[in-house]
């Protein structure tokens, strides 16, 4: 009896989801090297001249050429896969998963809807409003009982508005019983806040960080003092810039809030495009080259009103950053050339174990509805009187991202970085808005920063500029 016939493996071809850099580098050794990402995995990947002439041009004799243990090293990375594959459909499974890992929840919490700012570019409507205990309790009770759940591992509030340090009070109270039922049931608890910083003192940071385990902190930083004055005006007249900073550099000199993590958010427009350099050497002069900072760089986009008079166009936008990010690096300052972990979920709106509540209670899967005049009411998914315990929310109206994706009905569903990327925001893909990352136009120059943190240099002495 003959032996049945072996099928050799199919021949592997390089993924939809591969970006293959066209610039050698000579590493500390002398040998030359390549480099390409792979965004499933979201992995720099090195690669001889060899390696990425095969990736780049996919012909399958190049490929074969690459031998065995690099194939395998390849497609351990996912930057080759089997032809037979479909990618784009492994790739919304995986976010589909993640989106339903209910064992995480994260729950944005607003303890008020004002605001002392009235930026320009700014879309939501912010209204004074008394505090209101009972709705308060409500959804305190709300958050203590994902923490009492079984099937919850961990909780995170992030502190949202308006501008929540008007609500410290208020956020204090809320912070005390969910640390505290966090002890009790054994459970990871930890807080995030999204705030404009101008009410900030080094007294107030300690004690977010300290009593109410506030992790991660995200503010805005418009330019230099004069520019954000200017942009990010409180209702008072009074500027925030200089205070602000000197709020942030003395805690981190004096090490007053150690496992903070802080993000500082750039809005960019034509406004402010030409001072950006100038913020950032303001920013590394003040202090804030510093390990626990993290520089944001964002455009300038619709948040429910039109700023097409001064949004930048997304590649121009993308070259001008290229440019800002290298000055950053120059000058110490903190960020992410590239992409690092691949997306679990694209947003709060595509998972139902994520939600915000206002403080009026009402439930919305979008975090861009509660304050947007016209969005505010078809937002509201439930109340929160209406929930039991830790029941997930009702799905919203992006919980259906995926399959819209899916089946090839979007632009992500043929965009090399949909893994890390997850489509940014289907809100205003629906919208007719173009929402895509700058990592999408300026990846090479993103990848070009990477590569030389890592001790490479480039062999073209142009590379770069």
């Amino acid at each position: 009896m003959s032996a049945p016939m072996v099928q050799p493996p199919p021949a592997l071809v390089p993924s939809r989801y591969l970006l293959v850099g066209d610039r050698a580098y000579r590493d500390s050794d002398g040998s030359e090297a390549w480099f390409g990402y792979a965004t499933r995995s979201a992995t720099l990947i090195r690669l001889d001249r060899a390696g990425a002439h095969a990736l780049r041009s996919g012909d399958p004799a190049a490929l074969a050429g690459l031998g065995p243990e690099e194939r395998r090293r390849l497609a351990r990375l996912h930057a080759l896969v089997d032809p037979a594959e479909d990618e784009l459909a492994a790739v919304t499974d995986g976010l589909r998963e993640g989106s339903a890992h209910g064992a995480t929840r994260s729950v944005t919490i607003m303890p008020t809807s004002y605001c002392n700012m009235a930026c320009s570019y700014c879309g939501q409507e912010h209204v004074k409003a008394a505090h209101d205990r009972q709705r308060a309790d409500r959804t305190a009770r709300r958050v203590e009982a994902m923490l009492a759940d079984p099937a919850v591992d961990a909780v995170t509030v992030t502190w949202f508005g308006g501008e929540p340090l008007l609500a410290l009070r208020v956020i204090r109270e809320l912070s005390a019983r969910f640390t505290a039922a966090a002890a009790l049931h054994g459970k990871t608890y930890t807080a995030r806040m999204a705030t404009n910083g101008s009410l900030l003192t080094t007294r107030t940071l300690a004690e977010l960080h300290d009593d109410c385990a506030l992790a991660e902190m995200e503010l805005t930083i418009d330019g230099p003092e004069e520019v954000h004055d200017r942009r990010r005006l409180t209702r008072n007249g009074r500027g925030s810039f200089r205070r602000t900073v000197a709020v942030l550099a003395r805690t981190l000199d004096e090490g007053l809030a150690p496992g903070l993590r802080i993000g500082i958010r750039v809005n960019i427009d034509r406004d402010n495009e030409d001072s950006v350099t100038g913020l950032l050497n303001d920013l590394a002069c003040l202090g804030l080259a510093h390990p626990q900072v993290t520089l944001h760089l964002i455009a300038v986009h619709s948040w429910g009103n039109d700023v097409s008079e001064v949004e930048l166009a997304a590649r121009a936008y993308a070259a001008r950053e290229a440019d800002w990010l290298r000055t950053a690096e120059a000058l110490g300052l903190h960020f992410g050339p590239l992409p690092a972990a691949t997306v679990r979920t694209t947003c709060t709106a595509t998972t139902r174990s994520g939600e915000i509540i206002d403080t009026a209670g009402r439930v919305y899967s979008c975090s861009e509805h509660p304050l947007v005049p016209g969005a505010r009411d078809s937002g509201v998914v439930a109340e929160v009187a209406e929930l039991a315990g830790s029941a997930r929310r009702p799905a919203g109206a992006f919980d259906d991202w995926y399959d819209q994706v899916g089946d090839g009905g979007a632009q992500c569903s043929r965009c090399p970085i949909l893994p890390v990327c997850g489509g940014s925001c289907p809100k205003l893909w629906r919208e007719g808005h173009l929402p895509c990352p700058s990592v999408k136009f300026n990846w090479a120059q993103r990848m070009d920063l990477a590569v030389r943190r890592r001790g490479y240099t480039p062999l073209d002495p142009a590379a770069g500029r």
